[in-house]
């Protein structure tokens, strides 16, 4: 909106002396090639010297000071400056007719949204004016207003750029890139919309697209800060977070420059969330994602209680609000069993799955997988996975819920090769993913690798329950050795009958498995162990029987 102002508001229209300034000695550039090469710290340093060096009072210096503070993003100096205006006495009140919609223009950069409509109300009505309020009304959520003040944009370049910046805010970015290309039609020499245009291409995942119109902007302003940081972004995407940050060397600096800011919050993300509790929370209302950011990187640090104390009363306004919203409460919900929260994160991930706008994108798809998984439809869940897995071929998290479903509705096979390929150890570490791995081994005839997950899980919290499920589903599917090592491993936790019945009936498996050469004679030896180990009084006379067993079929069982 603002920044596609080249020269400021009335002010050098009103002169024909390029503003008034005094002429420059010989050799001393002139500001207005500073202002073109959009070199503002050039600018400011030309307008100190010739400050210091005539004795004429000029309101103009200010005017430019203020004007090229505020480009270079400074916008608390250049505000500083325009309030000083306001108050000084100044024989030329012609120079300072937009005094205040400038002012208005600086609180609202610096976030101050109440302050700057209080004073852009009590302005003349111009077409600046009612820019201004146009984008306040977005910030402050008054729709009326939005809509009363969209009514009075006109077609004029200006205008049209604000409303494609709401469409932009508003996550409808096919609209933005239409008033764009618009635009670019009816003037090529307008460079900067193909950064507005990879942006939005940006924002609708094509990376390679985003970056071919980038580098439009780019062959000619190779140090635009705003171009530079989007490039990173696209090459974050498409290959990795150190190729990204190796982009923004030449403007990661601790110097105050336009869009400073938003650098150390990308170099958060691209560094994979280093210094994030140090840097995120003092950019949360200066740089718009980095609440969701902090949100992000507390809830895959394992805590969604602060997650959803950081997104506070947030009501989502786009897909990416209400995606982060609903899978904080997902994974609150899980974790304290709540059903509460469980439906607000079927509420927020369905909405977004079954939107016009995002059913056919990838994050549509995997809303929607997300929400059947909620609701327990693993049916579903699979229509939706299917549909993009082959984006997802190395992705633990994708395999690890992918493995989930598969296990969910029986095709046990499918699901065993994809939870096999999860290399995250958080996740292999995790109880869930040990169920869904050890019923799928079992299911495959590959019980021996369930009891040795079991193992690895001795003398956790887990192993009991784990026990217990390797224990049934390995009797159920007639594994009957690993079913006796795990009852008799309950048996010794906790005595329990059940526990010891299971045990008897697994060894009587066993013994069939053998009669049936579906077992080799060692089970029995191992199974002998086991009830030699046990307290049970009925376990000297099973060993007894199937000792007696053994030597009529010439198996050799003593150790």
């Amino acid at each position: 909106m603002i920044l596609s102002r080249s020269k400021p508001a009335n002010a050098v229209q009103s002169s024909g002396n390029y503003g008034k300034l005094p002429q420059n000695k010989k050799g001393i550039p002139d500001l207005e090639d500073f202002i073109e090469k959009r070199d503002y710290t050039g600018a400011l340093t030309l307008l100190e010297f010739l400050q210091n060096t005539t004795n004429e009072p000029n309101v103009w210096f200010d005017i430019w000071s203020g004007y090229c503070a505020f480009h270079l993003g400074d916008y608390k100096r250049a505000l500083e400056i325009y309030e000083s205006l306001q108050d000084a006495k100044v024989e030329n009140k012609a120079a300072l007719t937009d005094l205040d919609i400038n002012r208005a223009v600086c609180y609202f950069y610096l976030g101050m949204y109440n302050e700057s409509q209080e004073i852009a109300k009590s302005t003349k009505e111009s077409p600046l004016k009612n820019r201004i309020i146009f984008h306040l009304a977005h910030k402050l959520g008054d729709e009326a207003t939005l809509m009363d003040r969209h009514q009075n944009l006109m077609d004029i370049a200006e205008d049209q750029l604000s409303l494609a910046s709401i469409h932009y805010l508003r996550a409808h970015y096919q609209e933005a890139i239409d008033i764009y290309k618009k635009l670019l039609l009816e003037n090529r020499n307008q460079l900067a919309l193909n950064v507005y245009v990879a942006l939005c291409y940006y924002k609708l995942d094509y990376y390679d697209v985003s970056q071919e119109v980038l580098s439009v902007y780019l062959n000619q302003h190779s140090n635009s800060t705003i171009a530079i940081n989007l490039k990173a972004c696209n090459l974050f995407r498409l290959y990795n977070g150190k190729t990204a940050e190796n982009e923004l060397k030449n403007i990661a600096t601790d110097q105050h420059t336009f869009g400073h800011d938003l650098v150390k919050h990308n170099l958060v993300i691209f560094r994979n969330g280093e210094s994030a509790l140090k840097v995120l929370p003092g950019l949360v209302g200066v740089v718009g994602e980095a609440r969701l950011n902090l949100v992000a990187h507390r809830l895959r640090n394992g805590e969604p209680k602060e997650s959803l104390e950081l997104l506070g009363n947030l009501e989502p306004a786009v897909p990416l609000e209400y995606i982060l919203k609903g899978v904080v409460h997902a994974a609150l919900g899980q974790e304290i069993d709540s059903e509460e929260h469980i439906k607000i994160a079927q509420q927020c991930l369905h909405l977004v799955g079954s939107s016009a706008s995002e059913c056919d994108t990838i994050p549509g798809r995997q809303c929607m997988a997300s929400s059947y998984f909620l609701y327990g439809q693993f049916e579903e869940v699979l229509v939706y996975l299917n549909s993009i897995k082959s984006f997802f071929v190395n992705d633990d998290t994708f395999n690890y819920n992918y493995g989930q479903a598969k296990c969910a509705t029986g095709y046990y096979k499918e699901a065993e090769e994809s939870l096999l390929m999860v290399q995250d150890e958080t996740i292999k570490n995790t109880f869930t993913y040990a169920v869904c791995l050890c019923r799928c081994h079992i299911m495959n005839k590959h019980s021996q690798l369930a009891w040795e997950i079991c193992q690895k899980f001795a003398g956790t919290p887990e192993y009991f329950n784990l026990l217990q499920i390797v224990g049934n589903d390995s009797y159920r599917m007639g594994e009957f050795l690993v079913a006796a090592r795990t009852f008799h491993m309950l048996d010794r936790l906790e005595p329990n009958p059940e526990f010891w019945e299971g045990m008897r009936g697994a060894c009587a498996g066993v013994v069939q498995a053998v009669a049936a050469g579906r077992e080799t004679p060692t089970a029995l030896r191992e199974m002998l162990h086991l009830l030699r180990s046990t307290p049970h009084a009925q376990a000297d006379s099973i060993i007894r029987v199937i000792i007696n067993w053994a030597d009529d079929m010439h198996f050799n069982v003593l150790d």
